[in-house]
C-alpha cells in the first residue's frame, strides 16, 4: 500500500514538473530567438554616430569639429577620442561629404585580420582626397590591389640587402655630421629640424643619388614640406590654403583653384625637377651612367625588352615623390617623439646610454653597419616603444566596394572604414600601463594585430626597415655622444600637421660626453 502511494506521489510530482519544464524550454527558446532577432536587426543597422546629407556632412558639425581639433594643439585624434567616448568602439561620422566608420581597440584588432592582412576584394585602400591628389594616381599608397602588387615588386629592389647596407653608411655619415654641426653651434637643438634634414638627404641620395647643388636640394626639401603640409588640408583649392599651395589639381568645382599660379605649386616643381633628372640621364646615355641609385635602376629596367616589372615615367615620378615623403616626414616625426620620451625619463636614458656605450666600445669608432645594428637589442625595443606611443599613422582607411558586415554592423558601399591603430596601441588589455614609456614591454611576444605601426598584410609599409635603421642610428649616435634634457616641455601638437608631432619641434639642451670627437 505504501509503495503504491509513493508511486502515485512521484507520478503527481512528475505531472506537476512537466509543464514547468516545457515552459522553461519555451522561455529559453524565445530568449534565444529574441537574441537572434536582435543580432539580425543589429547586423542590418549601421554603427551609431552622427550623420547628415552630403552638404551637411561636408560643412556640418563633425567636419567643423575635425577641422577645429586639427587646427588646435590637441590634434585631429582628439576628434576620434571624444566620439569613441560617446558612441563606443565602433561609430560613424561624416567628414568632407564621406561617411567614415571608426573601429577602435578590440573591434579594430578583430577587423584588422580581414581588412588589412587579407586585403579583401570588397575593400580597397583609401586616403583623404588631397593625399591621392598630391602623391599622384600611380602612388603605391593609392593604387588598386592588383596594380599595387605589380608596383610593389618593381620597387622591391630598393629594400634589398645591398641597398640597405649602403643606406646605413649614408645615414650614419649624415647624422654624425648633423650632430657635430648642431653641437658646435649651440647647446640648444631642435630635434625635428635635425631629423628632417638628415632623413631627407639620406632618402634623396638613395633614390636619386648625391646632389652637388645645395640650393637645388634646399628648394626641393622646401617643396616636399609644402606638399606634406597640404595633405590634410581642407579639400578646397583656394589661394593661400595649404591645399591650394600644395597642388593645382581641383576636382571640387572651385574655379579659383584652377587659377593658382604654378610658382606656388609645390608638387609640380618637384615633378619638374625629377623629369629634368630623368631627361638628363637619358640624354647622357643610361648604359654609360655609373650611378647606382634607385632612379637609375628603374630607368634601366624600363628600357629592357618587354620587362615585366618596368614602370612608366608617370609611375616612377609619383612613387619617387611618395618614397621621399614617406621616408622623410614620418621617420623624422618618430625620431622627435623618441628623443622626447627619453628626455622625460633620464634614468631610462642613462640605462640605454650604458648599453650603447658598451656596444660602441667594440666598434672602435668605425662607421655603423647592419651587423652593428643587429646587436642593438635594447635600443631596438626603445625604437618600438617610441613607435607604439607616437603612433605616427593613427588609422588605416579602407573603402567598402559593396554593402557588407563589419564588427556586427551594416556597412554601405563607398563608406570608409578606419582601423584605429592608436586605440590598439593604448589598449590596457594589451599593454599594461600603456601611457608609460617602457621598452621592456617588448621582452614578451606580442598578440596578433597589437602592433600596427606599419600596417599589416600586403600593404605593410615597404620602408619599415629603413625607418627602423634611421631611428636606431640616430638614437645610437645621440645617446653615446650627448646627454640631453628638454628645453621646452610644451606637448601641444603642430596645427594642420598630417602626422601628430610637437609644435615646438622638441628643443633639447645638449651636453657633450666626449671632447672633440664623436663616439
Amino acid at each position: 500500500m505504501m509503495s503504491t502511494m509513493e508511486s502515485a506521489s512521484r507520478l503527481a510530482a512528475h505531472i506537476f514538473l512537466l509543464p514547468a519544464a516545457i515552459g522553461g524550454i519555451i522561455y529559453l527558446l524565445l530568449r534565444a530567438l529574441r537574441a537572434l532577432h536582435l543580432q539580425q536587426e543589429r547586423n542590418r543597422s549601421p554603427p551609431p554616430g552622427g550623420i547628415g546629407s552630403w552638404c551637411r556632412g561636408f560643412v556640418g558639425a563633425d567636419t567643423l569639429s575635425f577641422l577645429a581639433d586639427n587646427s588646435s594643439g590637441r590634434g585631429f585624434y582628439h576628434f576620434v577620442h571624444t566620439r569613441a567616448l560617446r558612441y563606443g568602439a565602433c561609430f560613424r561620422t561624416s567628414l568632407f561629404g564621406r561617411t567614415h566608420v571608426f573601429l577602435l581597440s578590440s573591434k579594430a584588432r578583430a577587423a584588422a585580420s580581414g581588412l588589412l592582412a587579407a586585403d579583401p576584394p570588397h575593400f580597397a585602400k583609401r586616403y583623404v582626397r588631397t593625399v591621392a591628389d598630391l602623391l599622384g594616381e600611380h602612388s603605391l599608397l593609392c593604387t588598386s590591389h592588383d596594380t599595387h602588387c605589380c608596383m610593389r615588386r618593381a620597387v622591391a629592389g630598393l629594400f634589398a640587402s645591398a641597398s640597405t647596407a649602403a643606406f646605413v653608411a649614408t645615414f650614419d655619415r649624415l647624422i654624425t655630421a648633423q650632430l657635430l654641426l648642431a653641437n658646435g653651434s649651440t647647446d640648444r637643438v631642435v630635434v625635428l629640424d635635425v631629423a628632417l634634414d638628415a632623413t631627407f638627404r639620406a632618402i634623396c641620395e638613395m633614390l636619386i643619388g648625391p646632389q652637388d647643388d645645395e640650393r637645388k636640394l634646399d628648394h626641393l626639401q622646401s617643396d616636399v614640406m609644402d606638399v606634406t603640409q597640404a595633405m590634410l588640408a581642407v579639400p578646397l583649392r583656394l589661394p593661400g590654403t595649404r591645399a591650394g599651395d600644395g597642388t593645382d589639381i581641383s576636382d571640387v568645382g572651385n574655379s579659383e583653384g584652377d587659377s593658382i599660379s604654378s610658382d606656388n605649386d609645390a608638387r609640380k616643381r618637384i615633378i619638374d625637377v625629377l623629369r629634368q633628372e630623368i631627361s638628363m640621364r637619358r640624354q647622357n646615355g643610361l648604359q654609360l651612367d655609373s650611378r647606382n641609385d634607385f632612379l637609375q635602376t628603374l630607368l634601366l629596367t624600363s628600357h629592357m625588352d618587354s620587362p615585366e616589372e618596368a614602370l612608366t615615367d608617370e609611375q616612377i615620378l609619383d612613387n619617387i615623390l611618395t618614397l621621399i615623403i614617406a621616408g622623410q616626414v614620418t621617420t623624422a616625426t618618430a625620431i622627435t617623439w623618441m628623443v622626447k620620451y627619453l628626455g622625460d625619463d633620464t634614468d631610462l636614458q642613462e640605462k640605454l646610454r650604458s648599453v650603447q656605450l658598451d656596444l660602441a666600445s667594440k666598434h672602435h669608432g668605425s662607421p655603423l653597419t647592419l651587423q652593428h645594428l643587429n646587436t642593438m637589442d635594447y635600443a631596438y625595443k626603445t625604437v618600438k616603444e617610441s613607435l607604439r606611443m607616437a603612433t605616427i599613422v593613427s588609422w588605416f582607411p579602407r573603402v567598402a566596394l559593396k554593402d557588407c558586415q563589419v564588427a556586427g554592423f551594416h556597412i554601405k558601399k563607398d563608406w570608409i572604414v578606419n582601423v584605429d591603430a592608436r586605440s590598439i596601441h593604448y589598449d590596457p588589455t594589451i599593454y599594461h600601463n600603456p601611457t608609460m614609456f617602457d621598452p621592456s614591454r617588448f621582452n614578451d611576444d606580442m598578440k596578433p594585430y597589437s602592433f600596427l605601426v606599419f600596417g599589416a598584410g600586403g600593404r605593410t609599409c615597404l620602408g619599415m626597415n629603413l625607418a627602423k635603421i634611421m631611428m636606431l642610428i640616430f638614437l645610437h649616435r645621440l645617446v653615446t655622444n650627448f646627454r640631453w634634457e628638454m628645453a621646452d616641455h610644451d606637448t601641444s601638437l603642430e596645427r594642420w600637421a598630417m602626422f601628430p608631432r610637437l609644435k615646438n619641434g622638441c628643443p633639447i639642451h645638449l651636453t657633450a660626453i666626449h671632447k672633440d670627437k664623436m663616439y
